[in-house]
């Protein structure tokens, strides 16, 4: 009678022993899943910001080609005049000698 009374709880023992295991393997399974889940969501969001991110400063990179472009394309326009206002003074298209340079 005892050697049946221990082989049977020794069944019960391996049964709950077992039935508690996978429940905490369960529990940190699905903990670890909420984790890694998370974790996925953050690196994703961090992606879309970087995408952003990157796409910002390439607008803006073309922005300030087109900027300077246009800053090259009106100093080449206006080079003649600059030229011509260079050289004008030195025609004698001064003011007369005798009047004070800025007046009284």
């Amino acid at each position: 009678m005892t050697m049946l009374t221990l082989l049977l709880g020794l069944g019960v023992g391996i049964a709950v022993g077992r039935w508690l295991a996978t429940r905490r393997a369960a529990a940190t399974l699905a903990h670890a899943e909420a984790a890694m889940h998370k974790e996925l969501i953050h690196w994703q969001e961090a992606a879309e910001r970087a995408t952003a991110e990157a796409a910002r400063v390439d607008r803006e990179a073309e922005a300030y080609k087109a900027g300077c472009k246009h800053g090259r394309e009106d100093v080449i326009s206006i080079m003649p005049l600059l030229v011509a206002a260079q050289a004008r003074p030195a025609d004698g298209d001064r003011a007369c000698e005798d009047e004070p340079p800025y007046g009284r």
